[in-house]
């Protein structure tokens, strides 16, 4: 099977290369050459690896009309976890080279079921222990683990709640969709003590150094764990810059994990969390309007331009890069992971 040169340039024009063989994907090629590009779901079914192809020729597996419109197709964007080489190939990614990592590959370990727990109507609380002997979960918080079904060959991608620990422990906020393989999983199967492996850390979504520039966290829907994961590391360290979580839901029942997230306020002076429900009623007593809109009115009545972390559907993802570019907030001060739930 023939090799390929894949030549990744980045937004400030800097490039990484590497081989990749015609019948393997171009995120797989480069995970085994230790160059973590930004991905997430690894099937398709999400925007994180999206890039376009400048040079060079591919092929494009099965992926999500959500996550790659016909239209966009045409214009030679890609999802590289679906790219396959027929020749070399440059490709242009929305993103820094800051955001490429390079480590080596997360490693796979068995875990328990210790907590399944559901915090709404469509939100499912997982927690794993380590149960290879090892206590040690190694994490960058705002990575993701790989966890699979188990008696299946089937893995789906999560960042978890929770920070590095030598407890072993970890935990999932997943969101439950009806005919999704791990939510039906969860929904029908999973039950305590049952054995689950997983594997990782992988992705390069999560803090970066900024001085103390205040922090601005954006959630939507279960994209709060890697958010929560992040503020709690800040917690952790006594890191001194001033934050806010923006965590939104349509409906208040949708609304979760608001004691923890009430706790961590109490516990983090320079933490201020702002639950916003988009159609809410009068009884409800937290932010009245999208999530969007109140970021939207709190960016433009500060003075200082904040760094912005943004995690949830692509769809309020889009939302909020365009109120950062509306409000001034530079582009080089937004990170941002967003996915689509069709895979769960």
């Amino acid at each position: 099977m023939a090799n390929h040169q894949i030549k990744i340039i980045t937004e400030e024009g800097e490039s990484v290369s590497f081989d990749c063989a015609e019948d393997e994907d171009i995120i797989t090629a480069a995970i085994r050459q230790s160059i973590y590009l930004m991905s997430s779901c690894r099937e398709g079914g999400c925007a994180t690896c999206k890039g376009e192809c400048t040079e060079g020729d591919y092929e494009i597996g099965k992926v999500s009309s959500q996550a790659l419109p016909p239209e966009e197709q045409e214009e030679d964007l890609v999802l590289l976890c679906r790219c396959y080489p027929t020749e070399n190939m440059v490709v242009e990614v929305p993103y820094t080279l800051d955001r490429i990592a390079y480590s080596e590959e997360g490693k796979e370990f068995s875990t328990e079921i210790i907590v399944l727990e559901s915090l709404s109507t469509n939100v499912m609380k997982l927690c794993l222990s380590r149960s290879d002997g090892e206590k040690e979960i190694k994490l960058d918080s705002g990575q993701y683990y790989d966890l699979e079904i188990p008696g299946t060959e089937i893995t789906r991608s999560y960042s978890p709640a929770n920070i590095a620990n030598k407890k072993g422990e970890m935990e999932f906020l997943i969101r439950l969709l009806e005919g999704g393989k791990f939510s039906t999983f969860l929904s029908h199967e999973a039950k305590v003590g049952q054995t689950i492996n997983a594997c990782g850390p992988s992705g390069v979504f999560g803090l970066k150094a900024d001085g103390f520039t205040p922090r601005y966290f954006v959630a939507g829907g279960t994209g709060l764990a890697p958010i929560i994961s992040m503020v709690r590391f800040m917690k952790e360290w006594g890191e001194p810059q001033l934050c806010t979580i923006y965590f939104g839901s349509t409906l208040e029942e949708e609304m979760f994990y608001v004691q923890e997230l009430t706790q961590l306020e109490k516990e983090m002076d320079s933490l201020t969390v702002k639950l916003c429900v988009w159609k809410a009623t009068d009884s409800w007593h937290g932010e009245k309007g999208s999530v969007v809109d109140i970021l939207k009115k709190d960016l433009q009545e500060t003075t200082s331009k904040p760094d912005l972390y943004l995690c949830g559907p692509p769809g309020m993802v889009d939302a909020v890069y365009s109120v950062c570019e509306e409000t001034g907030v530079p582009k080089e001060k937004v990170y941002l992971e967003k996915f689509l739930p069709g895979v769960s």
